[in-house]
């Protein structure tokens, strides 16, 4: 089956939850007919954002959850991105995936960057993978791109563990060569589509963002890309061709066995 992707490449406004969510409804006005919806890492708050203030208790009335599911079930589709969440007394970057009937899944970045003043988040410790119309999807968060052993994908009984890796990001335009590089190559070592949602415009911190939103195939080759600022694009992906690809060069057949500790 087919498989619609919209990607948002959109500014953010710092530290406004509101402000945000009536931006993306405006950004999202005219979406119809996809199947997944993908915003750009804390959409909410930008990045970084103090998690005292921000971060929302997934189980406690979550404003963004909410917003989410409403959205979501207004699409018909499911809706995703990062934002900062709190359990069990530590703090996530978290990337929801909320599906139209209400349900959601949670993964939490892995890597923190703290370099670029990402204080006090805790890293996930666990992978997830989303099954959706006959696809396998694993979602990731911006730094956890720069991580290959993290990405790794894996083939057992002529079956991989995933079609499709997501990353949703705030990765700066002074770094914009190593955003795309990245994703071209997590796609071609790990034989799926890649697709990397990232947004654009200026922080508080003068950090500029230009987007280079895009969606590789397994041959590292780029299906889809969002032109300059704020945009909306919507791609189908091919599962016939990925699968056909990976019949054809079957390299997952010699890929070194390792375990990744988690």
């Amino acid at each position: 089956m087919n498989l619609r992707i919209t990607c948002v490449q959109s500014d953010v406004i710092t530290r406004d939850p509101e402000g945000n969510f009536r931006h993306f409804d405006d950004m999202l006005k005219d979406v119809k007919d996809t199947d997944i919806i993908i915003l750009p890492e804390t959409f909410t708050t930008g990045f970084p954002a103090d998690p005292d203030i921000f971060a929302e208790d997934l189980e406690g009335g979550s404003p963004t959850l909410e917003w989410m599911r409403a959205r979501a079930a207004e699409k018909d589709a499911m809706l995703c991105g990062s934002f900062l969440t709190k359990r069990g007394g530590k703090f996530y970057n978290s990337f929801v995936w909320m599906r139209p009937d209400g349900e959601f899944h949670v993964y939490d970045k892995r890597h923190a960057f703290t370099m670029g003043g990402e204080l006090g988040i805790d890293g996930g410790s666990g992978l997830i993978t989303i099954e959706y119309k006959g696809w396998r999807i694993r979602p990731f968060v911006c730094y956890d791109l720069r991580f290959p052993v993290w990405n790794r994908n894996t083939f057992h009984d002529g079956k991989f563990e995933y079609d499709i890796a997501v990353f949703t990001a705030e990765w700066p335009e002074k770094k914009a060569s190593l955003w795309t590089t990245l994703l071209m190559a997590r796609a071609i070592e790990n034989q799926a589509y890649v697709v990397g949602v990232n947004r654009v415009g200026i922080d508080d911190s003068d950090i500029t963002y230009r987007g280079d939103c895009m969606i590789t195939n397994a041959k590292g080759r780029v299906v889809a890309k969002a032109g300059e600022g704020e945009c909306v694009f919507t791609t189908e992906l091919n599962k016939e061709e990925l699968d056909a690809f990976r019949d054809y060069f079957v390299v997952a057949k010699d890929w070194d066995g390792f375990e990744v500790s988690r």
